[in-house]
């Protein structure tokens, strides 16, 4: 029996709302590294290519949801690099579901998935350095800072510092 109160799965059509509103939620994007919305068509493709494993498509999304079902975020797998066996990491948790525990469950989650059934070496995640709960976030998982790159991102007029995190597989 799993301790974990989430469980994950791939994404299915029934998503396509969920994930628009998501990838298109001003606040979410406020503190993404993401530089456009993205539209209901292009999403469609997206999950329709969904069935490909991260070997070809070099990413993968993760639903997550709760003991009752309910889908409660995501977690997505990019840049994945088969050779260094390395990916990047992300996260978001829905409004109504935040404050709850489910983004340190679900990194774990992926943490494993990652590390102990593809193989991975290591996790690596970019974050704004104004997104302080994301940074504690990352570090409460096990992430470790490993350097800023300064001016990295620009956005509303002004260039703003990004903190590198990794997580590597002991």
């Amino acid at each position: 029996m799993s301790n974990y109160r989430l469980k994950y799965r791939a994404l299915e059509p029934d998503d396509l709302a969920q994930i628009y509103l998501w990838e298109n939620d001003l606040d979410l994007n406020r503190v993404s590294l993401s530089k456009v919305p993205l539209s209901k068509y292009i999403l469609e493709q997206y999950i329709s290519q969904a069935h490909l494993d991260i070997q070809e498509a070099g990413q993968f999304r993760f639903i997550l949801m709760d003991e009752e079902n309910n889908v409660v975020g995501c977690v997505d797998l990019f840049d994945y690099d088969a050779v260094a066996r390395r990916a990047g990491i992300g996260i978001v948790i829905d409004q109504e579901s935040r404050s709850k525990g489910y983004a340190t469950e679900a990194i774990t989650l992926m943490k494993d998935y990652a590390f102990n059934h593809i193989g991975m070496h290591q996790l690596h995640c970019s974050i704004m350095v104004d997104n302080l709960l994301s940074v504690k976030l990352f570090e409460k998982s096990g992430f470790k800072r490993v350097g800023i790159r300064k001016d990295w991102f620009f956005r509303n007029g002004s260039f703003t510092d990004v903190i590198e995190m990794q997580c590597i597989n002991s």
